[in-house]
């Protein structure tokens, strides 16, 4: 058997690929701009497949009457919001369990909730050894356009503001779309670098907006403030490519430039920080498979999705709060072998039960015991 995957859409392309492959699928690649109707027309194909969803793939398949699969693997994904969702050929999977309810709206029948995965080929590599580390980005540049883009009335301004550092100090919901009236979603829209989408209605532009622009500033807020209280008491290494301001006691590593150097990482540091993007509503996003796969412990913010896959204490630890993560940290620097015992269980837990070739069963099942 046989499958097409279109590269080009993002971040786990070459993960979930190799997922098929070793799953036993033969996959050729195009990239997605290059795909025509001509090229699924003479049968060699059982589906075609993009990482993250695409209204032109999913167009060109429909016309060629061949299934195409897409797996959303990260959130905003304006692509959703275009008319092709709505084909008879897609099947969509998405990490996020909030966003499949929205989308199954439009596609009742054709929207799997699917977890992100493991690519168990990384092989660490040598790293020094500390105690607590967060590798990412700082969203300094989406949160430095921000405040330079948006041009507000005063009572808006102070609005925004205060709608900002609320949702801050919030684990587990986000309000930000509940909190954007009609006319907020005006005065935004007029300030910021936004184009809608063909038939994008008042609700798809206030959750888009909400799920970029804001979330984005909310995530880069968050980061800082959690990153300075932690760097206070204990001694942290951050790595990333942004430029570090307003954190004296942090370490800073710079960008991590390797899959391979990323695990080692995540294998050699005690505490590993990860504070999920705020556009993300109840999914685990991929970092979190990767420390625990590398053999990281990861200490991680509340998502409503970890719990079904996950045994919090046991295979990860969870904060709800900037004062339970500072206990956290001081307990599990302090507990040494049940850190290490629980980092161990994550990592046979992703292994056994979470990598990309488990996914690509999953996929292949769904979708074609379905279309039987």
């Amino acid at each position: 058997m046989k499958a097409l995957a279109c590269v080009g859409m993002g971040r786990p392309e070459n993960s979930v690929i190799e997922g098929f492959r070793s799953a036993g699928l033969e996959m050729d690649e195009i990239w997605v701009a290059d795909l025509s109707e001509n090229q699924l027309g003479g049968g060699d194909y059982l589906f075609v497949l993009t990482v993250n969803f695409s209204p032109e793939v999913s167009n060109v398949c429909q016309k060629a009457l061949i299934p195409y699969l897409s797996y959303i693997t990260s959130w905003p994904e304006r692509n959703v919001y275009h008319p092709a969702i709505g084909n008879p050929c897609n099947f969509v999977f998405c990490f996020d369990g909030a966003v499949c309810q929205k989308l199954r709206a439009v596609i009742p029948d054709r929207i799997y909730h699917l977890p992100l995965g493991a690519d168990l080929s990384v092989q660490p590599v040598d790293a020094d050894s500390m105690d607590v580390s967060f590798v990412g980005s700082l969203y300094k540049e989406g949160s430095d356009a921000f405040d330079q883009a948006v041009k507000l009335s005063q009572y808006s301004q102070g609005y925004i503001e205060a709608l900002l550092k609320v949702q801050v100090r919030i684990y587990g919901y986000n309000l930000l779309e509940a909190a954007l009236n009609k006319n907020l979603v005006k005065e935004l829209q007029s300030c910021l670098p936004y184009e809608a989408l063909p038939g994008e209605t008042e609700e798809m532009r206030k959750e888009v907006l909400a799920a970029t622009y804001l979330s984005d500033k909310v995530t880069a807020m968050e980061r800082y403030q959690l990153l300075r209280a932690v760097s206070g008491r204990f001694e942290t290494q951050l790595y990333t490519g942004d430029a570090v301001d307003g954190l004296p006691q942090i370490h800073v590593r710079g960008q991590v430039e390797t899959d391979e150097e990323r695990a080692g990482i995540y294998r050699n540091s005690r505490i590993n920080l990860h504070f999920t993007p705020r556009s993300v509503q109840t999914g685990i996003p991929q970092q979190v498979f990767d420390i625990m796969e590398a053999g990281g412990f990861v200490l991680t913010n509340f998502q409503m999705d970890i719990p079904d896959y996950f045994v919090i204490g046991e295979q990860l630890e969870t904060f709800t709060s900037e004062n339970e993560l500072l206990e956290k940290i001081q307990y599990y620097l302090e507990h040494e072998e049940e850190r290490a015992r629980i980092a161990l269980a994550g990592q046979q837990a992703v292994r056994e039960y979470h990598s990309y070739k488990q996914r690509a069963v999953t996929i292949f099942n769904t979708v074609f015991s379905d279309v039987e």
